[in-house]
This record gives structure tokens, C-alpha cells and sequence, in this order.
């Protein structure tokens, strides 16, 4: 029997295996999700010039002014039509949000504090502290570094490279996955559901979360229990950066996955780690491809996906984001670990004082998939971990918002 390995050492080992994909570069419309492969310095200065924050009048203020000072109106600057000239002493421009700051004037009057008497512009009322002027380059100047290396790009970092004029950014290509789903008992979803049959789920739980992680998913359908079978399967995903098969990695006399992939020339690097739930894991690779074999149960598979398999995505797109555990209170007793680091499905909240609370959710057989619509995070217990009481601390993996 293999021996199992800790969760510390199977993580060493897929950081160790995996080597980033190519840079590609991508335009803005199809960048989300993607890594950004190097530092996006910016090709323009945000704002590029001295803007109005308002609609208003622009001066050039100085100690005699006050709320009844009078002003001549000599023109107007409009956002992308700045005034040509110079606004000298009492004198004004129209200016409106986003409009250049006319040469010779250092502050905008809201034009809810004049009085409008054909050119003749009247302070209504006091001298606000505040310019209203948006000085050149306060959100970032040319050349500065605006998303570092490492990113993964989602809506604000993309209008942030949209806003800094990149059409078109240098990011890792998305890894490739294939899930391989096997066993003479499954059937797509939506059919008819012989006697002893089971649904095939676990793909279709799986694909979200590996392209919210980053990856493309070919679905490469049900094999059969049968060698060749699965030989066919596996020759369809020869594009795929990553084979995922889920289930038929145990010891029964119809569990074929893993045999096959040693006679196709699978080399192991590691099998069985020591986690629950989710001990028959195994990772390795098959010519240039990675396998990750998950098992077949539901929980067991979503568990691992989030524990091993988003790490592998991670490292192949150099993202910096990685899992981290918090800190929260448990809100019942929890028991002593086992040998095995465990992962507990539960729901975490923030309380009024901004404190986090953990509740396992009761359930926690590996076949059941209902517990993942109330939970948000896994309660994380290391190897060999004291029992807890009702207040005490625990780390938690968060896996959805933390309400």
C-alpha cells in the first residue's frame, strides 16, 4: 500500500511539477480571468492634464475675492475642447466636469454659486476651500506600474489597462483541462436513470470553479469500465495542459483509471495523501500533460479540486493570489483531528464588531453535495489538532463571499 503523504508535501510537489504556460497576447474584450504575464506600465498620465472636478465657472482666485466679486465671462472649455487663451485677473471661463483647466486659472466656482447677468459673472455665495480642480496624473502618471505581473484580470484591473490605452495585454495562456468522468454507473444528467445508475455531476460542478480559476474545460464525456474504452477517452484530450479524471482510482476489480495511465506511460509523483476527504487523490504526468486524479464522490472531488487543483491552475498561470487560511471563532465544539488533515464543510459570517464565526455544517459524508449551498468556507484542522470548544479559534479556507 502507498503510502500517504501530507497535504504540505502533495502541494511541494505540484508547485515543484508545474512550469508556467506560454504568453499570449490577449485584446481587452477577452482578457478577463487571464494572468497578466508582466508589469502593465501605463502609456498615458491619468488625468492627462489639470481637469475640472464639476460643472462651474474657472478663476483665477486671489485674496480680494469674495461671495459678490464680479467676473468677466471670456469663453469656455468643454471636456475635449480646451480654451485656447489665458483668464487673467477677474475674468472666467465656462468650464465643465472633465474640462481642461484654462491657462492662468487655479479654481472653479460650482456654478450653483453664481449669478449669471449676460458676461458679467457674480459670486453668489462664500469661496469654497476646496479647487474643484483634479490635478494631472492623481490616478497615475506615464510609465508608472498600474497591475503588476502575476494579476489576474478581472473588470477593474481591465479598465484600468483600458484607461492607461492598452487594445491588447501579454498575459499566460489558460490551461486546458480535461475532465475525464469513468464508471459503467454514470449517466449524463437530463436521462432517463437506469436502476443502480448514478448522474454524472462532478464535471458540472467542477468546470465553474476551474474557469473562475482560470483554466478552459474540455468535457471529455463518460468512459466505461473498460481499459480501451478509456484509452479512447484519454487520446480525445491530447490537446488538453491538464487531464483531470474523477473516480476509478481506488482498488476495486473494476477500477481501471489509474492502471491505464501507468500502461500509457504515466509517471507518478505522488498518490494517496493523507486529507479528508479526498485520501485517494494522485498526481503525476503523462508525456508533456499533467494528470490530477480526483475521486468520484461529490464532496470528495470539491474539496480536492479546491485544495490541489486550483494550486496546479495557479502556479501554470503564475497568479499571486493563493489559499490562505483566516482566522475565526467556532460556534460549537469541534473534535480532535484525525491523522489526516481534515476539511470541513461550513458557513462563516461576520458578526456587527467585525469578527468572523465558523459553523460546520452537520452533514459531512463525502457523497453529499447539498452542504455546498449553505457553506462558504472549509473549516481546516491540521493532523492531530486539539478538540476546540464553542469560542475558540480555528483557521478557515474561504470558498465563496464571507457573508
Amino acid at each position: 500500500m502507498a503510502k500517504l503523504i501530507s497535504v504540505e508535501t502533495a502541494l511541494k510537489a505540484i508547485e515543484q511539477a508545474g512550469a508556467p504556460t506560454a504568453t499570449i497576447k490577449v485584446k481587452l474584450a477577452q482578457l478577463n480571468g487571464h494572468v497578466l504575464a508582466k508589469d502593465a506600465l501605463a502609456k498615458t498620465t491619468l488625468p492627462p492634464l489639470d481637469a475640472s472636478a464639476m460643472d462651474g465657472y474657472a478663476i483665477r482666485l486671489d485674496a480680494r475675492h469674495k461671495q459678490g466679486s464680479k467676473f468677466t465671462l471670456i469663453g469656455q472649455s468643454p471636456a475635449g475642447a480646451p480654451f485656447q487663451g489665458h483668464v487673467g485677473t477677474d475674468e472666467t471661463v465656462r468650464i465643465f466636469t472633465g474640462g481642461a483647466i484654462p491657462d492662468g486659472a487655479n479654481h472653479v466656482i460650482m456654478q450653483e454659486n453664481i449669478e449669471a447677468d449676460g458676461q458679467t459673472i457674480t459670486l453668489s455665495a462664500p469661496i469654497s476651500k476646496a479647487s474643484h480642480i483634479r490635478k494631472a496624473g492623481i490616478d497615475f502618471k506615464k510609465d508608472q506600474i498600474i497591475v503588476k505581473a502575476g494579476t489576474r484580470l478581472y473588470a477593474y484591473g481591465i479598465a484600468l489597462l483600458a484607461a492607461a490605452n492598452y487594445g491588447e495585454a501579454l498575459v499566460y495562456r489558460r490551461p486546458k483541462i480535461a475532465l475525464i468522468a469513468n464508471g459503467d454507473e454514470l449517466v449524463e444528467p437530463g436521462h432517463n436513470i437506469p436502476t443502480g445508475a448514478v448522474v454524472s455531476s462532478n464535471p458540472y460542478g467542477l468546470a465553474p470553479l476551474l474557469k473562475e480559476w482560470g483554466a478552459d474545460i474540455i468535457f471529455a464525456g463518460i468512459s466505461r469500465d473498460d481499459p480501451e474504452a478509456i484509452k479512447a477517452q484519454i487520446a480525445t484530450c491530447s490537446d488538453a495542459d491538464i487531464l483531470v479524471p474523477v473516480g476509478g482510482a481506488s482498488v476495486g476489480d473494476h477500477d481501471y483509471m489509474r492502471p491505464v495511465f501507468a500502461e500509457l506511460g504515466y509517471g507518478k509523483i505522488f498518490e494517496k495523501v493523507a486529507v479528508k476527504p479526498g485520501k485517494p487523490v494522485w498526481f503525476g504526468k503523462l508525456s508533456g500533460q499533467y494528470v490530477l486524479g480526483l475521486p468520484g464522490n461529490p464532496a470528495s472531488a470539491l474539496v480536492t479540486a479546491h485544495v490541489f487543483l486550483k494550486p496546479l491552475i495557479e502556479n501554470l498561470t503564475q497568479s499571486k493570489s493563493r489559499n490562505k487560511t483566516i482566522p475565526a471563532r467556532t460556534t460549537e465544539p469541534i473534535k480532535a483531528a484525525t491523522w489526516r488533515a481534515e476539511y470541513i464543510r461550513a458557513a462563516a459570517h461576520v458578526d456587527a464588531m467585525g469578527l468572523v464565526h465558523v459553523t460546520p455544517i452537520p452533514r459531512q459524508d463525502s457523497s453529499l453535495l447539498t452542504p455546498f449551498l449553505v457553506a462558504n468556507c472549509f473549516l481546516v484542522r491540521a493532523p492531530d489538532t486539539p478538540a476546540a470548544n464553542t469560542g475558540d479559534m480555528v483557521e478557515i479556507l474561504l470558498i465563496k463571499e464571507l457573508g
